[in-house]
């Protein structure tokens, strides 16, 4: 295949996306059951919905069912790739790896078995080559002695130990979920370090310092706004990596500034994503922002590494917007609200 070849493929899936138009049919529905209807049959989200009873599915079902759908986009992509973005197709799947896990510990302590379950048999078999255990047995743990056993030789076990408890309930949820997050982009960075890609490689860096950047900001604005965090403690969930802000520069948000004063910094920083932006909530400010810069790659990009990371994190955001839309539905929030949360 010629390095084109993905990219094309990646660009011609991209333009099959779900329309503005989609989404209004979708903000229209009064039922977890006609959302499934019409996911099922009136959307790419077919393939991954087949088989489904959409009369009777249950909302976390259907949630975790679309979650999946990354991987059915990845299948298609897979026949065009070489071994250069096939470690990206790693990273995809350490991603699940890494929400398997986090489900396991949640099921001890949120009653969240169904969910954990329903992801590990939905895995589909071409991914088993790229996993780095056997996600089958999590569906036995029942303690950490038996989470470090499935996990052992595997890059997680000494991030797991670092919190293990002999009760899964008084784990250090949000500080094992960062080292992991942590630990992720420390795999990315490190792929897209041996990509060959002149300029295209400085944006993949760009894009993934971003990302981490943003949750960086996100963590500072919601522990500032809702908890009133202590600096101390807000630098505790800082990963050590920067795109437009710098070392300084962070920690002056967290030292000084008030959530208000984070936004204007973020807004300041990042002027040409988002200064036609009216600001809502945060999570909506950094994925407008992922979103324009990895619609601008997609679109003006060739080397095949970036446009394949940007297709699967603009695929992770669309799936977001569907299941934004299902909470929505479900829980009888106004339309306009669920609509003013989604990113297209």
């Amino acid at each position: 295949m010629s390095d084109g070849a993905i990219a094309a493929k990646a660009r011609a899936m991209f333009g099959s996306r779900l329309s503005e138009e989609d989404y209004m049919r979708l903000l229209q529905k009064n039922s977890v059951p006609e959302l499934a209807y019409t996911l099922k049959h009136d959307t790419y989200f077919s393939e991954t919905l087949a088989g489904i009873n959409e009369k009777a599915i249950h909302r976390g079902a259907l949630e975790t069912l679309l979650k999946m759908d990354v991987f059915t986009r990845l299948k298609k992509l897979l026949l065009y790739a070489d071994d250069d973005q096939a470690g990206f197709v790693y990273a995809a799947v350490m991603n699940a790896e890494e929400q398997l896990i986090l489900m396991c510990i949640r099921a001890f302590t949120e009653g969240d078995d169904q969910g954990r379950s329903d992801m590990i048999q939905r895995m589909p078999i071409y991914i088993e080559k790229y996993l780095s255990f056997p996600i089958q047995k999590l569906s036995e743990v029942g303690d950490f002695r038996d989470l470090l056993e499935v996990l052992k030789g595997t890059r997680y076990e000494a991030i797991i130990k670092r919190y293990q408890n002999s009760d899964f309930k008084e784990i250090d949820y949000i500080g094992l979920e960062h080292a992991l997050r942590v630990s992720y982009y420390d795999v990315v960075l490190e792929l897209i370090s041996h990509v060959n890609g002149g300029n295209a490689t400085e944006e993949m860096q760009k894009d993934t310092l971003t990302r981490v950047e943003l949750d960086n900001i996100s963590i500072i604005y919601r522990l500032k706004k809702y908890f009133n965090g202590k600096p101390e403690d807000i630098k505790k969930l800082m990963t050590p990596r920067y795109a437009l802000f710098n070392a300084r520069e962070i920690n002056h948000l967290i030292d000084d500034c008030t959530a208000d004063q984070v936004i204007e910094m973020l807004q300041k920083k990042y002027h040409r994503y988002i200064s036609n932006e009216r600001f809502t909530d945060i999570e909506h400010y950094t994925q407008v922002i992922r979103f324009r810069m990895n619609h601008h790659f997609i679109e003006y990009y060739t080397e095949p590494s970036l446009v394949l990371l940007s297709y699967l994190m603009l695929s992770e955001m669309e799936i977001d917007n569907v299941i934004n839309i299902i909470e929505g539905v479900r829980y009888h929030i106004n339309p306009e609200r669920i609509k003013s949360l989604l990113v297209y």
